[in-house]
């Protein structure tokens, strides 16, 4: 058995608030130019609605698998945007879409946000040292 003490971040900076998702995407067969397309739509969409959001980039490492990369200032920026894709109209066409394949988060998430997550990861993973520049 692996167990994970997760300490006080001695040497990470306290008010870094920040959330990251992290999702390697397999698109379903038959799906490749639907994938361009929802990408397109996403990006523009969470660009306009999601002034929470610092970074949000889809990676290809070729037209069937996409890596997304996405951080959130805190957890309300994070809540924000899970609850903006569970309502929003584009979530059924990225189901239809995209197979995730792993997706994680990181940094220290609270219980709601881990609730409104549970459909889609239980893989939450909090900060235990480092720094940014």
């Amino acid at each position: 058995m692996f167990l994970v003490a997760v300490p006080g971040g001695h040497h990470s900076d306290p008010n870094d608030e920040q959330i990251i998702f992290l999702l390697d995407l397999m698109v379903l067969e038959g799906k490749e130019t639907e994938a361009e397309n929802l990408i397109d739509k996403l990006v523009e969409n969470v660009k306009k609605t999601e002034p929470g959001t610092i970074v949000y980039e889809y990676y290809a490492s070729s037209k069937d698998r996409y890596f997304l990369y996405e951080v959130y200032s805190n957890h309300t920026a994070a809540e924000s945007h899970v609850d903006s894709f569970m309502k929003g109209n584009l979530m059924p066409a990225f189901v239809e879409t995209f197979e995730v394949i792993t997706f994680e988060v990181l940094g220290s998430t609270n219980v709601e946000l881990k609730n409104k997550m549970k459909e889609f990861t239980t893989d939450h993973r909090a900060k235990t040292d480092g720094f940014k520049r």
